[in-house]
């Protein structure tokens, strides 16, 4: 099950490697679509690596009505704009702000409709302000979430897009290169009523 995992740098608990996590300068690898924000930067889409959940909070415009917390940071693994159909993977998107001043985010992720409801778009709010940035994405949890297809991600803050990343989402046999990159085994314990992402 999944949503999109988000953790914000702010609010992790190491502060060496919020630096790492947040304020690394890499291209983005992901397709951008559309404009960017001047107050974006660092924008890197990629596939993550879940963290062990620290629970779950409420999240009315997804698909299960929540997402996961993560209890520890998130790691991009790989910046692409391939995500293979993998039970336990995460792809998505980190960014850091420059210039803005704290404000909620909100995360959209638009999908090709996932049964049993056929939801394609789903969207929630990040639980703090976010002032220096953030990371988000969507993990596999269940095998009905694994569509293929175009995949976007988009945060928007008052309204005003911030950025917009689209992925294609493939069968695992098609990037065999990147589908044995998480430990896929020991995150299959998440179960669909387990916690999964938060942003």
């Amino acid at each position: 099950m999944p949503r999109a995992m988000g953790y914000t740098c702010a609010m992790i608990r190491f502060p060496l490697l919020i630096a790492a996590l947040c304020l690394t300068a890499a291209p983005a690898a992901a397709e951008v679509r559309g404009p960017v924000s001047p107050s974006v930067v660092n924008l890197v889409g990629g596939l993550f690596c879940a963290p062990e959940t620290a629970g779950r909070r409420p999240a009315p415009g997804t698909m299960d009505g929540w997402v996961h917390v993560p209890a520890e940071p998130i790691v991009l693994v790989a910046e692409s704009d391939q995500a293979p159909m993998v039970l336990g993977m995460g792809f998505g998107v980190r960014y850091g702000l420059a210039g803005l001043g704290p404000g909620t985010v909100t995360y959209t992720v638009t999908h090709p409709p996932i049964p049993p409801t056929n939801m394609s778009v789903e969207s929630w709010n990040s639980e703090a302000p976010v002032a220096s940035g953030d990371s988000f994405f969507f993990q596999f949890d269940r095998p009905e979430e694994m569509v293929p297809g175009e995949w976007t991600f988009s945060a928007a803050i008052a309204g005003e897009v911030l950025f917009t990343i689209a992925f294609q989402v493939r069968p695992a046999s098609e990037l065999p290169a990147l589908a044995h990159l998480c430990r896929a085994p020991q995150m299959l314990s998440l179960s669909r009523r387990s916690p999964s992402a938060a942003g």
